[in-house]
């Protein structure tokens, strides 16, 4: 077997691979402008597994992201389309095509990646966390709270495509989790039938996607709404967006809304998703909850030479070793020494130690994005802890005291 990066005169056999590998997926979504990636890639860089006789046995796309990490921008490598062809399952074709792609974003610097997972377990095992996480709520658009004002609301015009996108990249730089990425920021926020954008006093402040989904009725007169993304910099602007939902009582049934925002079921004055999937007959389901992507720490050190900063200052200084497993990349499969002392965390070596935290890899990864807090690492013992008295020192130095939040899908 060899793995390398795809031909352009190979683009069939990606073709074929890639559309076998996602069936729920339409060919013309998925091959949009395969060939001219091939060429000059925008999206990511096909990786490719071959057999002796130079058969393409799977592939996946490797892609560049900036991720905010903890209030700072990281350079992020991204896996997406990982797929084998079916001739060939069972024989770790996946598996070797994320290692050695994990190992190309090592090589160029990235000390983080992610990838959305078909198989949370499978990925795990590779050293992926859990992260971020997505609600759907889909109430009724009379039990939206409406405010009166949707004056500053506008389908969006082709000349307002580049402030919006400097409006999202503004956003995903002060919301930890938000990734960015040239290509798919357009291709995600565009490729909705529907951009609304609200304006007051000439600046954008607030945009939002949206597509019409059809429902289970004798009439094709009612459809629900599906909002896929909601960005806004103030309340006044979601007031706006709010009331425009409350006005759709004629033609949509329910307003899906997909949001990280856990609490956002307060707009409501009835959150029931009226799916009666409640697991007890008196209490209504108010929304669903999805899984976003996972995220690992690829260089360890790498990683804490960068994140050296604590979320808050530190009650006092220590020094703490981290025992970290990784059986998927070997450099990550070590001890390192942290020092603590007001606002920093900084490598160090040769000092006593405190405390000592063990965990491997991939809920290490969870922790310091704040997706699980240590309290529940240990409360899980899926982390040990030397002594338990540090259990908020450590929290406060490379914890995250706010969830991840990410709208792009890759």
């Amino acid at each position: 077997m060899e793995i390398r990066f795809v031909r352009p005169e190979e683009e069939k056999q990606l073709a074929r691979n890639v559309v076998t590998g996602f069936p729920s997926k339409t060919p013309e979504a998925l091959l949009h402008n395969m060939a001219g990636e091939l060429q000059e890639p925008e999206e990511g860089r096909y990786l490719g597994c071959f057999d002796e006789k130079g058969n393409l046995v799977g592939s996946s796309l490797l892609m560049d992201f900036q991720v905010n990490v903890r209030g700072k921008m990281m350079e992020m490598g991204g896996t997406a389309y990982v797929s084998t062809n079916f001739l060939h399952k069972k024989e770790h074709i996946a598996k070797n095509l994320i290692r050695v792609g994990l190992g190309v974003f090592a090589k160029t610097g990235r000390t983080v990646a992610a990838l959305h997972p078909f198989n949370p377990a499978f990925y795990h095992k590779m050293g992926f966390g859990y992260c971020n996480e997505t609600m759907m709520y889909s109430p009724k658009p009379q039990y939206i709270r409406s405010y009166g004002d949707k004056s500053g609301l506008s389908y969006a015009r082709p000349e307002e495509e580049e402030e919006i996108l400097e409006f999202y990249r503004k956003h995903a730089q002060k919301t930890h989790g938000a990734t960015s990425h040239p290509f798919m920021d357009r291709q995600r926020i565009f490729g909705m039938p529907y951009v609304v954008v609200c304006r007051r006093e000439g600046k954008i402040t607030g945009y939002l996607t949206f597509e019409f989904v059809e429902v289970d009725h004798y009439t094709d007169m009612y459809h629900d709404m599906a909002v896929r993304e909601l960005v806004c910099e103030d309340m006044e602007t979601m007031k706006q967006f709010l009331t425009f939902f409350a006005s759709q009582t004629d033609q949509i049934e329910r307003v899906r809304i997909y949001t990280y925002e856990e609490d956002f079921h307060m707009f409501f004055t009835n959150p029931d998703s009226g799916e009666n999937r409640a697991y007890d007959g008196a209490i209504q389901e108010i929304g669903r909850k999805s899984m976003g992507y996972m995220f690992r720490i690829l260089d360890l050190k790498g990683y804490f030479v960068l994140q050296n900063h604590c979320q808050c200052p530190a009650r006092r200084e220590f020094t703490m070793k981290l025992q970290v497993e990784d059986d998927f990349m070997d450099e990550n499969n070590t001890d390192i020494l942290l020092h603590v002392k007001e606002d920093k965390v900084l490598l160090t070596k040769d000092r006593e130690v405190d405390v000592i935290l063990k965990t491997n890899i991939a809920d290490l990864s969870s922790f310091v994005m704040g997706a699980i807090p240590l309290s529940s690492f240990i409360w899980t013992q899926r982390m040990e802890i030397s002594d338990s008295s540090y259990l908020q020192d450590i929290e406060n130095a490379i914890g995250w005291h706010e969830k991840p939040k990410n709208y792009t899908y890759f």
